[in-house]
Order: structure tokens, then sequence, then C-alpha cells
């Protein structure tokens, strides 16, 4: 809006409106006057235009873009900890302890359904994924103890909800009223919940007055059982239909995780001058997640999610250390996939080969 605003512009506007005779040149009193001034006008109207870009929803970032979705009555997810079972051998410690595993440190908790569980002190996904056997040690010594390990992860760690998620929600929520149970409310009600990144909605599922929401979690893949717990009770406790959940009176609805579509993916690439092929590897495994990742929680509703052999083949021109690439295959195949509205992508093993280039 204000781009032309430079200080060039200012100051030769301004040096415009001089009396004549003034010296207007570099140097001169006039000069040396006006131009720390005109400095000051154009970096105001730079602030000026930053100020119409945070107000508004489609470019609004960080804290602006929070207090513009609480405005539409939507409200950006806040991270979670990561929850494990564990397995104690000798002494039972007692609620409260502090362990440290893998860099991260838990607290023991009790349940009354879960028993004893570790959460992660610190929320975020930084501590998910622990594979079970990661031995567990107490901060303080526990008399007894003689060994301690994960046994199975209850639950991942989220991160903060970030900005396009949030803005994506707040725009569905304001292109499609969520009112009287349709489906944009019930859409609305699961990505409410903590853990939740998209929820598809599949009404009359199972005859009438039935709901199905279908879960992916923040990073894409099927929820969690302890995130589809929380859908359910929150909805539709034990999906009776009793109007118990925020879901009115006669509308049984029903939590579901996505189901998993593994993708195996294959290729060959030719290395770059210095690109060193495990590096290459690792680069792929990272990026080719992030991009099923994009896949699953920005496909739209009523479409269907397609992982292209042509945006993968992009994906992999990108990777540092690749000059070319040949033979991209899903599953052994060289077409693209295409998933029914209850499934979900997850990246299985990404094998990378090593081409020459002809000399």
């Amino acid at each position: 809006m204000f781009e032309a605003k430079t200080y060039e512009a200012v100051l030769a506007d301004i040096l415009s409106r001089a009396p004549d005779g003034i010296d207007l040149r570099q140097g001169s009193i006039f000069y040396d006057a006006v131009a720390g001034i005109a400095f000051k006008i154009a970096k105001y109207y730079a602030d000026l235009e930053q100020v119409f870009t945070l107000v508004f929803l489609p470019t609004a970032t960080g804290d602006y873009l929070t207090m513009r979705a609480e405005e539409h009555g939507v409200y950006r997810q806040p991270p979670s900890p990561a929850k494990y079972k564990a397995e104690f051998t000798g002494t039972i410690p007692e609620p409260g302890t502090r362990f440290f595993a893998d860099g991260h440190y838990f607290l023991l908790m009790q349940d009354d359904e879960l028993g004893l569980y570790l959460e992660a002190e610190t929320p975020g996904s930084a501590a998910s994924d622990l594979p079970p056997g990661t031995p567990i040690v107490p901060v303080d010594t526990i008399n007894g103890l003689t060994a301690a390990s994960i046994s199975e992860e209850i639950e991942p760690g989220t991160d903060e909800e970030g900005d396009e998620s949030l803005r994506t929600r707040v725009q569905e929520k304001i292109a499609g009223p969520a009112e009287n149970g349709n489906i944009q409310h019930y859409k609305t009600w699961c990505e409410e919940v903590p853990g939740v990144g998209r929820a598809r909605i599949v009404p009359l599922w199972d005859g009438p007055n039935t709901v199905k929401g279908v879960l992916i979690d923040t990073d894409g893949a099927p929820a969690s059982s302890a995130v589809v717990e929380r859908v359910q009770e929150y909805i539709d406790p034990g999906g009776t239909g009793l109007g118990e959940g925020v879901a009115n009176i006669g509308a049984h609805f029903t939590a579901v995780a996505a189901t998993p579509f593994e993708v195996q993916i294959s290729f060959s690439v030719t290395l770059a001058k210095g690109g060193v092929l495990s590096e290459v590897q690792a680069a792929a495994e990272t990026a080719l997640a992030q991009h099923i990742k994009e896949v699953n929680l920005t496909t739209s509703d009523g479409e269907a999610a397609i992982l292209r052999i042509s945006t993968v083949g992009n994906v992999i021109y990108a990777l540092p250390g690749v000059l070319d690439y040949s033979g991209l295959q899903f599953n052994g195949a060289t077409a693209n996939i295409e998933l029914p509205s209850e499934e979900v992508f997850t990246l299985g093993e990404v094998t990378v080969l090593e081409t020459h280039a002809l000399s």
C-alpha cells in the first residue's frame, strides 16, 4: 500500500517544495536539514505497511493472528506433552518422581484410567516417538528400583498450532458457518480438541443421524487413541446421541483415527559436485515426510488426497547435493496414488540409489 513511499521518494517530495533559490544539492544546509526527517517519515510508512499486514487475516502472523482468530471464536491449540507407559523392576516409584530419558525430563503421573504413566515436563513434539525399551533414569536415587524403561507411547506430544493451520480453521469457519450441527460444525468441534490437526467428516456413514469424524493429528498422521477418545467425549460421549456432549440430541457421532496408507518411495540420483549419498538420503527422508504431512493436512474437504510423482520429483530436485534424479516409484509403480477420505499417507522406507553422470 505504501511501497512508493521510499526514503528517496519522500526526500524528493520535500526538496520539490523548497522555496525558489534554495541550494538543494547534497551537503547543502537545506538538504542536510530535511534528509533525516525524510528518513524518519519513510520509516513510519514502512511501519504502517507492517501494521496493515498484521491486522488482516490472510497476512497476520503470530500473536496478531491469534487475536484475529479469537474474534471469531477460534483459539490456537497449545502444545501438549508426550505420554508413555513405563516398566519398573523393583520398587515402584511414587507419582511426582522425575525421570530423565534421551535428553528429556519426565514426571511420573497417575490417572484412574491410565494408572502410572510418564509425562514430558516440556510440552511439544521433541519428546515423542521414544522406542519401547528406552531406559529412564530417576533424577534422585530410589532405593530398591533396579531397572526402569519405556514400554509404550500413550500419546505423542504436539507443538503449538502453526499459523497456517490456525488461519485455515478461521477461514473455514467464516466461509462455511458452523451452526446447527452441519458438517462444518462437526469439523470445527473436532479441530478444537488439542492434538487434532485435521478432521474429515462423513455424514450418514451408518444410517440416519450418524456422523463419523476421521481424525488426523498435527503431524499429518492418524490421531492417537487418546486424542480420538478426547474428541469422542467432547462431541458425543459413548456415541449415544443423548446430547451429553456438544452434538445435538439424536445425533450419533463416532470419532476414529484415519487409516494409514504406507508409501515406499524409491529413486536414483545423480549427485552434484560435493554431494554425499548418505546426506541426500537423510535430507530426502526429512523432506518427503514434510511433503506427505502437507498433503494430509492441506487437502481440501471433498477432494481426494493425491501423492503425485511430479510434486515429489520437485521435492527431490530441491534436495541439496542432487543434480538430477530418475526412476521415481511409489510402492514399486510410477503412478500417482489417490486415497479415499478416511486414509492418510504415511512414509515408509525411502530408497535412494546413485547413478553417475556421463563424462
